[in-house]
């Protein structure tokens, strides 16, 4: 044998080790999959019931959040409980059933603009149709765009950009820390339940929001994915929402997540959230990218299901302990456990090619 040959054979022994490798990775984290939305979906569930025996108030890390967690892996096969879906819908529909009144006349919700956003967020998911409720909490969000309370409002001031956006009332990062991520979450709601007498405004109010979504800078994970997922629920130009997506790619970490800001390490709740709305805009699900992030994702699952993320905002509210994994950092890391989840939940794949995974079943 000549010493080319030689040398053309051992090449073709490393590129075929190198491709089986990679193939044997790619099946173990396919295989470790369904484990892990299996695992976070029940977490979340059970932090969501919880939830109801130690507080009565809506709260989107263990409301919507887990909501969108069980409703996303039901869209690909997973069981879901409608009895505890039911429990859910009705507790996010009578904290703002007793605002009713209020929210009509533009009073101040707690947490401002956010609530009535996840809280309209959560229906949707749940598909309750609209009512009284549903329309008091699209009026209130036309109140109270561009301030955080209405009596905020002062109508000798011209119109800015600023008043396109939908604003929290406490800042509390990742959760409430990006008014682009409010604005958007506002909107989704807003285009589903408006009544046919609420659509002209909304128009309006989408006009104002629309400028502002484009021209405002992004500064955190959770800016650009809410203004990619925006722009590709309301019809962005098509330029932007790529630039957008090129600019999330740009700041994928080496392990394969993202961090909520460029001083911090990659972190559950922005991969988990930059993930699916990757995926919602439509990033394909082979994508070199995204496949690092599902590893990244399955790598840092702890066992229990959860993911940890650090809380880094000192607390508005006094700590109670909800029985959630994490301690002091419990509800953050609800959210970014319920966020991975509902992400790793859409690369699963179809039903028909599933048998060999009934080992992580029941």
């Amino acid at each position: 044998m000549t010493l080319l040959c030689v040398r053309c054979l051992v090449g073709a022994v490393a590129v075929f080790t190198a491709v089986h490798q990679a193939w044997a990775e790619d099946d173990a984290a396919l295989v470790s999959l369904p484990l892990a939305v299996q695992r976070g979906r029940e977490l979340v569930m059970t932090a969501a019931t919880n939830w109801h025996k130690n507080k009565n108030c809506f709260a989107c890390h263990h409301q919507t959040l887990p909501v969108l967690a069980l409703v996303e892996a039901g869209r690909f096969g997973a069981p879901v409980d409608p009895e505890w879906l039911r429990v859910q819908t009705k507790h996010t529909h009578d904290y703002f059933h007793e605002r009713v009144e209020g929210m009509l006349a533009g009073e101040h919700v707690p947490g401002g603009a956010s609530s009535p956003g996840f809280g309209l967020w959560a229906l949707k998911l749940a598909q309750h149709p609209a009512d009284d409720v549903t329309t008091a909490m699209v009026e209130n969000l036309l109140q109270i765009q561009g301030v955080v309370r209405l009596s905020d409002r002062d109508a000798t001031k011209p119109t800015t950009l600023r008043d396109g956006t939908w604003l929290p009332s406490c800042r509390r990062p990742p959760l409430q820390g990006s008014d682009i991520a409010t604005t958007v979450l506002a909107l989704i709601g807003m285009r589903h339940y408006a009544t046919d007498k609420q659509r002209e405004r909304l128009a309006t109010a989408q006009a104002a929001a629309d400028k502002w979504l484009a021209e405002t800078p992004l500064v955190t994970a959770t800016d650009r994915a809410w203004r990619l997922w925006g722009l590709s629920l309301f019809g962005g130009e098509a330029a932007v929402l790529e630039a957008t997506r090129a600019a999330i790619f740009k700041t994928q970490r080496a392990d394969g997540g993202w961090s909520e800001t460029d001083d911090r390490q990659s972190d559950a709740y922005s991969t988990g959230e930059t993930l699916f709305v990757l995926l919602q805009t439509g990033t394909p699900a082979t994508d070199p990218a995204v496949l690092r992030t599902r590893d990244y994702l399955i790598k840092t699952q702890h066992a229990d299901g959860s993911w940890l993320v650090e809380t880094h905002v000192k607390p508005v509210q006094p700590f109670f302990e909800n029985g959630d994994p994490h301690g002091k950092h419990q509800f953050l890391s609800t959210a970014a456990t319920a966020w991975s989840t509902a992400a790793l939940a859409q690369l699963l794949p179809p039903r028909s090619e599933r048998s060999h995974f009934v080992v992580c079943q029941g």
